[in-house]
């Protein structure tokens, strides 16, 4: 939490310079700016709002950001052409997506979306969901229920909650998936790239 704390010492007026660069982004922003603003000025501490299903299950939800190398590469063949942005781990082992406690007062969205600018602190189009993967979380020995979205990346902050705690790396999808050491985050990946690179197709010899 130092780097959270380090952060939030200079939070006033970075709030304003946020708030203006929210303002030129040239995209539809799926919640309201002031709500961002806030996101990103307070980030969200302890487990007090935290959701659990009806097995006791934790409610984790997360985005896999991710952008074209090339802007006109909306619909690609080749999943090369695609890179993912992955976060260090607190504990030191691989590369993750960004994720995180699904809270009470939030939609499933808005939570993917703030767990997103929180730790990786990116912003973009939130697209639909990738689909939900039961796990053991390691570290705690809980189990834990993940939904994952796939965020299309519009901008990249300079400064936000996590920046000193975490590194953030933009990737191709092979390497993102040797880095990553979950079996869960990884079938998340592999939806995205089912959905985003269209099989290729023999030309037709005439």
């Amino acid at each position: 939490m130092g780097g959270i704390s380090g952060f939030l010492t200079n939070f006033s007026p970075f709030t304003n310079l946020f708030e203006s660069i929210l303002e030129k982004i040239p995209i539809k922003l799926p919640i309201p700016l002031e709500k961002m603003v806030s996101y990103v000025s307070y980030p969200r501490t302890g487990r007090h709002l935290q959701r659990y299903d009806n097995r006791g299950f934790r409610l984790v939800v997360g985005c896999i950001p991710y952008r074209y190398k090339k802007l006109e590469d909306q619909a690609s063949s080749n999943e090369e052409e695609i890179e993912v942005l992955v976060i260090s781990a607190q504990n030191g082992k691989g590369m993750l997506f960004p994720k995180g406690g699904w809270e009470n007062d939030e939609s499933m969205e808005d939570a993917a979306i703030r767990e997103t600018l929180e730790e990786a602190g990116v912003l973009g189009i939130i697209e639909c969901k990738l689909g939900k993967w039961s796990y053991k979380s390691k570290r705690q020995s809980i189990f834990h229920e993940g939904h994952m979205f796939h965020l299309l990346v519009k901008k990249e902050l300079d400064l936000w909650p996590e920046k000193n705690i975490r590194e953030r790396k933009w990737v191709t999808i092979s390497k993102a998936r040797e880095e990553c050491p979950h079996l869960w985050m990884k079938e998340a990946l592999e939806e995205l790239v089912r959905r985003h690179v269209q099989p290729a197709t023999d030309e037709k010899v005439n």
